[in-house]
């Protein structure tokens, strides 16, 4: 799963902005040609080698199963198929506002990220090649405009998922293409029979910004089979009160300049480690309880702090001034 998130956090910093006015059609009542308006549910596009090989993948459809008014989207995993080389990827279903103009990204970049998401040593990408992977970031659609961040991202939600699996959303503002503040979350233990609210407040609400993008994904894993109704997706001036709310660790305070504290949700031993976005490992170790890390050393960015608690990982965004 931190990988997929490491993934999502560096290639959306790099997604640039195709105005809109509105989060269009957030109800998902208007559709053309089986797609909803507004939003991206697929991939589309070329893949650049010695010929363009044309890529077509779906994760969404219009469904009446919905949580208020005649329709909902409802994603599902779907396979992505590299023609002539036999290649094919599990996805998980992914949804985004805005609506993509395609893709046109070279082989060799797809062949990296299938290498890295693969990639079963920690390693992670080496910050020094990210540059080599930034057409993988043509996959996001533009998003929408913004002046100022918002408190929050609600949405109504169906998750029926397949084993312990979760659905994954990540929203992102950014002023001048700078990522400005995040707000992301992932859920697994919600109704599988009804429609529940979720709610993604923001780090830095208020802050400038002039873009604003929402990734929703119905699964950490790679094409886990889950499958996940959305509804009625909207954005908060102030913060929400989600009506369903997961079981989270303590992080506090985030941001962060001097000291961070933190203590997973239980009260035995967890092992824990801090890494950067490419998923180099920068800290690590195991307590129980509280625990404070001197997190001075480190640069000024966005970093992810796991938690494993008896081999279940949860993975929380900490911010560092």
């Amino acid at each position: 799963m931190k990988k997929v998130l490491a993934f999502l956090l560096i290639l959306s910093s790099f997604a640039t902005l195709n105005a809109q006015n509105i989060i269009t059609n957030g109800d998902f009542e208007t559709w053309s040609y089986g797609k909803a308006v507004g939003w991206t549910a697929g991939l589309h596009g070329y893949i650049t080698s010695f010929v363009n090989i044309p890529v077509e993948v779906n994760f969404g459809s219009q469904t009446t199963d919905s949580h208020n008014g005649n329709y909902a989207i409802k994603l599902e995993s779907a396979d992505f198929t590299i023609p002539n080389l036999g290649y094919t990827i599990p996805l998980p279903g992914i949804l985004q506002v805005g609506e993509s103009e395609g893709f046109s990204i070279p082989l060799e970049d797809i062949m990296a990220i299938i290498q890295a998401i693969q990639d079963t040593t920690g390693a992670g990408f080496d910050p020094d090649n990210l540059s080599s992977l930034t057409s993988l970031a043509k996959i996001f659609a533009p998003g929408i405009p913004c002046t100022q961040t918002p408190g929050a991202v609600t949405m109504w939600v169906k998750y029926q998922p397949v084993d312990e699996d979760e659905m994954l959303v990540l929203a992102m503002t950014k002023q001048n293409g700078t990522p400005v503040s995040y707000a992301y979350n992932t859920y697994g233990s919600l109704n599988p029979d009804g429609y529940q609210q979720i709610a993604l407040n923001f780090d830095d609400p208020g802050t400038a910004c002039d873009s604003i993008m929402i990734v929703i994904i119905s699964s950490t894993s790679m094409g886990g089979g889950s499958i996940l109704y959305v509804d009625d997706v909207k954005l908060m001036q102030e913060v929400a009160v989600p009506v369903v709310e997961t079981e989270r660790e303590t992080v506090y305070p985030n941001p962060a300049s001097d000291v961070l504290y933190f203590q997973a949700n239980t009260d035995k031993q967890y092992q824990w480690s801090l890494r950067d976005l490419t998923g180099r490992t920068l800290d690590s170790g195991k307590s129980v309880g509280k625990t404070s890390l001197d997190v001075k050393k480190y640069p000024a960015g966005v970093y992810m702090l796991t938690f494993n608690v008896n081999g279940s990982e949860k993975t929380r965004k900490v911010v560092i001034r």
